[in-house]
């Protein structure tokens, strides 16, 4: 491997920013943004016409959207969230949308604040998985449709575990959450949370036809975000991406 773009991890070795490889069909909205600057950044993506354009015609952006949008901006009450990552309206041919949103969890120091006991806690409490993430350890799990307690105790909830499920219109199917350490920091977790919604009514989804097909299509996404996670890998502060491997 040559070591150019490429940083060992060492004692000094310090995240600053991640790489992810996102599947055709999503849109990345980054963190920070208020509803205008992320419709530009959407709208540039989609390469159609203008934010100014499309905020003008507000029914046919939430139609094409769904509420994952409007979800992705209200999740951020503490300005934690670092990326979302928005399916382009609902999948074709379905009433189904998806996001991700990956954010930071600061740990709330104290003599009981280890970020590995935390991690193992989600394993007691959540039925978590303990694994890997781009070499530093992590716990996935999945909660109840309607859950939105992804995180508590000795962490700060992150933007990502405040996604809501309440947003009219929005039945939620799944969410998976994953939970790790970063790399060379001892005072901040990260969340990757994958929310499936149908758009159709929690009525309607009874139907045992609609609820097999949607469950289906909910696994499908599942295993989406599954393989996101194992393309997951951090970055220094000069953007070379850290690895364990030997650098020639």
């Amino acid at each position: 491997m040559s070591a150019a773009g490429y940083v060992g991890r060492t004692a000094g070795t310090v995240a600053a920013s991640y790489s992810i490889v996102v599947p055709p069909g999503f849109v990345r909205v980054p963190g920070g943004l208020d509803a205008r600057e992320a419709a530009a950044v959407v709208a540039t993506q989609l390469a159609e016409p203008s934010a100014a354009e499309k905020l003008s015609a507000p029914e046919d952006w939430r139609l094409r959207f769904g509420s994952a949008f409007e979800r992705a901006l209200a999740a951020d009450v503490h300005g934690r969230v670092l990326d979302s990552y928005l399916s382009a309206g609902p999948l074709p041919g379905t009433d189904i949308v998806c996001s991700v949103v990956v954010a930071t969890v600061p740990v709330t120091r104290s003599g009981h604040a280890d970020l590995d006991r935390l991690l193992l806690r989600r394993v007691a409490t959540h039925g978590a998985e303990p694994f890997v993430l781009a070499g530093d350890p992590a716990v996935v799990w999945d909660d109840p449709a309607g859950d939105t307690s992804a995180l508590d105790g000795d962490t700060a909830t992150a933007g990502g575990g405040d996604m809501a499920d309440d947003v009219a219109g929005l039945t939620p199917l799944r969410r998976r959450t994953v939970l790790a350490r970063v790399a060379g920091r001892d005072d901040r977790l990260i969340t990757l949370v994958l929310t499936v919604g149908s758009t159709t009514t929690a009525e309607a989804a009874r139907s045992d036809v609609t609820s097999d097909a949607q469950r289906r299509i909910a696994d499908a996404l599942a295993d989406v975000f599954d393989a996101m996670v194992s393309t997951f890998l951090w970055r220094d502060a000069e953007s070379r991406l850290v690895t364990d491997r030997p650098l020639a």
